[in-house]
């Protein structure tokens, strides 16, 4: 389940689509570092969103929703790894100001997405590496922009059951919650032209265009099997054109989790 090893760095174009990952400085982001930080996410909010932003876990609770599993030198070393790397990354926000009616001022803050990482390991006894603890806070700007809802969040127990493709494309959609329009009293959609473009920012790279297409559609049909709040995600064509199409209920967008395990 999830990601099994360090993937390559995931290309994302659309500056909405993760954009405080995609302006990281200082250290490789992948998609591993991106699970282990939708788990971190997800157990933040069940633990009722504390407003310090901390929270506390085993690495053997982390390495079981990667991994399905709690043991696992090779495994335990990559969380570390991601862990590390999430905790190293710092990221420019940048913010245009009128300070007057004719002079504009740039001003740019770096922010770190993990604030705060301690691991604490038994290093006498035998102890196995599972049951070492981590301590997280997440940064307070991340903290404040979960609360505000701009920026996405995905339930972990939705991404687990994601890879390539499905996965990237459910980040999209949840990067552009705030897209979906009502059609009707119960009911809002998004959609989106399938383009060059954004073929290549899912990563799909076959020669044919109705085989990436076809890609799309896969991942859409994988997507509606994990995620209820979509009643319909389908490629279709319309006025000329293959376009994307997702409805959901009106104020679907609310994030759901489970009970903390």
């Amino acid at each position: 389940m999830g990601s099994s090893s360090l993937e390559q760095q995931v290309v994302r174009r659309d500056p909405r689509l993760l954009d405080f990952l995609a302006n990281a400085k200082n250290a490789p982001l992948g998609e591993l570092e991106f699970d282990v930080l939708t788990w971190t996410i997800t157990r933040w909010y069940q633990a009722g969103r504390p407003a310090d932003g901390r929270l506390v876990a085993t690495i053997g609770e982390l390495a079981y929703g990667l991994y399905g599993k709690r043991g696992g030198g090779m495994q335990y070393a990559l969380i570390r790894e991601a862990l590390d790397r999430l905790y190293n990354v710092s990221l420019d926000l940048s913010v245009l100001t009128i300070a007057d009616g004719s002079e504009q001022w740039m001003v740019s803050r770096r922010r770190r997405i993990i604030q705060e990482l301690s691991i604490h390991e038994l290093v006498t006894g035998g102890e196995r590496k599972a049951s070492s603890t981590l301590e997280i806070r997440l940064g307070s700007w991340l903290v404040d922009q979960l609360d505000a809802h701009t920026v996405a969040a995905i339930a972990w127990q939705v991404l687990r059951g994601l890879s390539g493709i499905a996965k990237r494309l459910a980040i999209y959609l949840a990067a552009h919650a705030s897209d979906f329009k009502p059609i009707t009293a119960q009911t809002e959609r998004f959609v989106v032209e399938l383009t060059e473009q954004l073929y290549e920012e899912f990563g799909i790279t076959a020669a044919r265009e109705r085989d990436r297409r076809a890609s799309i559609a896969r991942a859409a049909a994988r997507i509606a099997s994990v995620e209820r709040r979509y009643t319909r995600l389908s490629v279709e064509y319309t006025s000329g054109r293959h376009v994307l199409r997702a409805e959901r209920p009106v104020g679907a967008d609310i994030l759901l989790l489970p009970a903390r395990p």
